[in-house]
Parts: C-alpha cells; sequence; structure tokens
C-alpha cells in the first residue's frame, strides 16, 4: 500500500475522521469563506457521506472540484493538489529541518551551532555574541511548514507531539522555527515560543494548525533584531538583582565633578555593564544639560550593530530620545554625529549594519538631524554633549576599556576650541547631505551597502505585526517600542505597489 493521502492524515490528526464530524467544520468553513468572498453558493454546499468516504481512503487519488475545492483549501490550509497527495514520512520531514539548520549556520556565521536532534525534541539556538554581546542560546523547535501564495502567513504542520512539549509555559526562551521548502531552497519563519503558545490556543481551538506571519521570515532584518535582543535580554535578566542593587548609588556617582569605574568593580555580564554605563551616561547629559539655554550638538561612538542596539532596546534610551526632544525647535533641531569609517562597514556583516540603520531612524524619527563622518581620525571621538561657547559635557561609555564610562564636564577655552573644530569639520565632511530624513536615510542604507527599496518594504511588513511576535522581551529594563517605531517610521518610505 502507497503512503496516505495529506487529507487522510489531517483528518486523523483533527479527529475530524468520521462524516458527522467533517460535516461540521465543511459547513462552517463553507459560511465563513463566503462572507470573506461574498460568493453565496458556499453557505450552502454540502458533501454526502459517500462522498466523504472516498476522498478519506487512505491512497484516493482524484480531486474536489468547484465549491467543494475551495472550502477544503481554505479549513486546511492546502492545495488540492497537496492534500490529495502522499504525505510526506517522519523521516523527509526531518531530512528538510535538517537542511534548513544547514542553511542558518552557512548564512550567519553568529550562529555557533543550531542543533536539531533527529528524534524531533526541542533542539538549540548558540547565538555568538560581538562587542557588548557576549552571546546565548535559546531552546527551538523546527517544524516543516506550508507556503501559501495568498495570504500573508505560512501553515505549521504541527502533527508532533514534540510541538506540544515544546509549547508548554516554561522558564527558558524558545523559537518556532518554520521551514517551508521553496523550488530551490527554504523559506524560514521565526516565532517566538510565547506568540506560538498564543497563537496555538486560538487555532487549536478553531481546527487549525499554527501560522506564521510571513513577515517575520528569518532574513538579516529579522536575524538582526533576534541577535541582538536575545542577548541584551538574556544578560540583563542575568544581571537583574545586581543592577538593582548598584542603581541606588547612582546619586553618588553623578555628584563627582568626573567618574570612570573599573568594570571588574561589578560582576556584570557584558550587556548589564552596557546598561548600566548607558543609563549613567544619560543621567549624566541630562543633568548638566537641564539649565541649557541653547541647542546642544551631539557627537555618538557608536559604529557597529552590537553598539547601536541599546538605542532601540534599552527602555531608558528611547525615553531620552525622547525628552531630548525639547532641543527641536521650529527650523532649529539638535544634531549627533556619527563616525563610521569604511573599515568598520566592510568588517560587519550586513544585518548589524541594519541594526544601525534603525537606531539612526529612531532619531531622525524623534527630529534629531543625524551627520555621518568616514573619516577614521574621528573614530575615537569622545561621545560628547556641545553647547559652544560654555560648555562640553564628555560621557563616554562604548569602548572605554576597563572602564564602565568615562564622565566629566569641560568649559576649558582649549577643550572647547577642539570640540568646534571637530563639530565643525563634521558639518564639512558630512555625507548625509540631504534636507529631508528620507533622503539622509537613503544616503546612509546606501554607504551601509544596504538594498533601500529591499529594507524599507521589510522593515513596513516587520512593523504591521510588531516584533513582539518574532522576539519577546522579558527584562523589565527592555522594550520593543523603539525597534517598532524605527520599523515604522522607515517602512513610511517603502514603494507602493
Amino acid at each position: 500500500m502507497g503512503r496516505p493521502t495529506l487529507f487522510h492524515v489531517e483528518l486523523k490528526r483533527r479527529g475530524w475522521d468520521s462524516w458527522e464530524e467533517f460535516c461540521i467544520h465543511f459547513t462552517a468553513g463553507g459560511r465563513a469563506l463566503a462572507e470573506l468572498t461574498g460568493q453565496r453558493r458556499l453557505a450552502t454546499a454540502s458533501v454526502g457521506r459517500t462522498t466523504f468516504e472516498r476522498w478519506a481512503q487512505p491512497t484516493w487519488c482524484g480531486r474536489p472540484r468547484s465549491e467543494a475545492a475551495q472550502i477544503l483549501e481554505h479549513i486546511f490550509g492546502h492545495s488540492t493538489d497537496e492534500l490529495f497527495s502522499p504525505a510526506r514520512t517522519p523521516a523527509e520531514l526531518r531530512q528538510a529541518t535538517t537542511e534548513a539548520a544547514a542553511v542558518i549556520d552557512d548564512r550567519w556565521p553568529s550562529t555557533s551551532r543550531l542543533i536539531v536532534p533527529a528524534t524531533g525534541a526541542a533542539g538549540m539556538w548558540e547565538l555568538t555574541g560581538r562587542d557588548s554581546l557576549s552571546g546565548t542560546a535559546a531552546a527551538v523547535q523546527v517544524m516543516t511548514a506550508v507556503h501559501e501564495e495568498d495570504g500573508d502567513e505560512v501553515r505549521v504542520l504541527d502533527s508532533d507531539e514534540g510541538l506540544k512539549q515544546f509549547l508548554r509555559p516554561a522558564a527558558r526562551r524558545g523559537f518556532l522555527l518554520g521551514v517551508a521548502e521553496h523550488a530551490e531552497n527554504y523559506g524560514l519563519y521565526v516565532l517566538d515560543a510565547a506568540s506560538a503558545r498564543r497563537t496555538q490556543a486560538v487555532a487549536a481551538a478553531r481546527g487549525n494548525p499554527i501560522s506564521i506571519p510571513k513577515a517575520y521570515l528569518l532574513d538579516d532584518l529579522t536575524y538582526g533584531i533576534l541577535w541582538s535582543l536575545t542577548q541584551l535580554d538574556d544578560g540583563l535578566l542575568a544581571d537583574d538583582q545586581a543592577l538593582d542593587a548598584e542603581s541606588h548609588n547612582l546619586d553618588t556617582y553623578l555628584a563627582l565633578p568626573r567618574s570612570a569605574p573599573n568594570r571588574q568593580l561589578l560582576e556584570l555580564t557584558s550587556a548589564g555593564s552596557s546598561w548600566w554605563g548607558s543609563a549613567f551616561c544619560a543621567h549624566y547629559i541630562e543633568r548638566e544639560l537641564q539649565s541649557a539655554g541653547e541647542i546642544p550638538a551631539f557627537w555618538t561612538r557608536e559604529q557597529r550593530g552590537a553598539e547601536a542596539a541599546p538605542w532601540v532596546i534599552f527602555s531608558h534610551k528611547i525615553d531620552y530620545l525622547r525628552r531630548m526632544g525639547r532641543f527641536v525647535d521650529g527650523g532649529q533641531t539638535t544634531s549627533r554625529v556619527f563616525c563610521v569609517p569604511e573599515t568598520a562597514v566592510a568588517r560587519t556583516e550586513r544585518y548589524e549594519r541594519i541594526l544601525l540603520l534603525l537606531a539612526i531612524a529612531l532619531m531622525e524619527r524623534h527630529g534629531i538631524r543625524v551627520r555621518l563622518v568616514t573619516d577614521p581620525a574621528y573614530a575615537d571621538m569622545d561621545g560628547v554633549a556641545f553647547i559652544p561657547g560654555q560648555k562640553a559635557v564628555v560621557a563616554n561609555w562604548v569602548r572605554t576599556g576597563e572602564a564602565l564610562w568615562a564622565a566629566s564636564t569641560t568649559s576649558s577655552r582649549g577643550d572647547l576650541r577642539s570640540y568646534r573644530t571637530a563639530f565643525g569639520d563634521a558639518e564639512e565632511i558630512n555625507i548625509l547631505i540631504s534636507p529631508d530624513p528620507k533622503g539622509r536615510l537613503e544616503e546612509l542604507a546606501r554607504y551601509l551597502d544596504i538594498d533601500w527599496g529591499w529594507i524599507t518594504t521589510r522593515c513596513r511588513e516587520v512593523a504591521e505585526h510588531g516584533v513582539a511576535g518574532l522576539v519577546r522581551t522579558r527584562s523589565r529594563l527592555l522594550t520593543s517600542d523603539g525597534l517598532d517605531d524605527a520599523l515604522s517610521f522607515l517602512g513610511t518610505f517603502a514603494p507602493r505597489i
């Protein structure tokens, strides 16, 4: 006997293998489809017992037609050709997931390993860090999925009992990875396990499989978000108690004329050190600018994606950008200078460069005009808030060596002259010369070798579903709001079809 059809397998899996039970769902599906399409005949379509028993035979090779075919495709999420063709064996399904794991390992070197057990149990997705990210790991369940040309979702073939076990509430982070075969390769779609659990509850009530938005296709945009947010989130969860205890010393540090505490004083992860350094510098700058009567200019040290990711993920960074909105006044606005030499671009992967683009897009979204210089002579320029003729507030937490941060304020004429020269040079050699945010961001994407039409389209797609479904934050110190805001802003520039 040949292999049973997918229709036969699905009937067994869903418990619809009796004619009476099947008719309940067929009738409901017909009515729902009639409402969607306006085709009234679908609402009254029915299937006789003899017809159903013929369809349900394990090796029946015919094809339902007309209204029946439309309703079957609607309720099962597969074409009639797929439904009445032999279902793939578990070995074939497992081979597809193994090959997909190899695709991820090859495409993103910072995936140090993606382990997919042959048993169908949950595997492990290990991520390698860079700069302020030190790596982490998450559980992953790899399942085959069906990619439909119509619609904005892929449907996961979730008959594997291992998936039910995987989606039970757990302390560890997990991802559901749907693998959909295309003509010559695989489409990989990611869903956070918490989102998958909620999706499964809704789908099960309707007798449907789990679906993943096509917007969550795993590519350089979604991988970069997952890669950075997961590492920062896990690091901050590990440091939660230490950071809470240390926060009580904030006022003590702020009272000092200058400070540069050694990292070894605190046992923090790279993520925790970044958060604490960033949080202190934000507080320090805001305190020093309280009485500023003029609009300051800013210089920031971030050059790569791992360094820039906190701007769109740390809650205090989002709040800081919002509060800096007070320096946007009519035609005048504050500016922020980045120095990103060509060597920094060349040695980073595209997903990291996308993170830098998202951070700068969020600044432009808040009315901050971003300038970009590429001269390596300015690569180690201080992170500084500069008010010409008054003072310079130095606050570094990126690439500060053994110090968590380096903060001080100066009104020395020599120092002010040096900073004035640097900011003046930045205006002269700035490569983002367009008068509007769209033009500047497009110039930036071109410099970072990121296709503008592709990235803006993908940002719009992901923004429509939100980052939280792809990968959710768990630490109280993080938010996905900044990412959603940056994605939405870039998405407004996507070409309209």
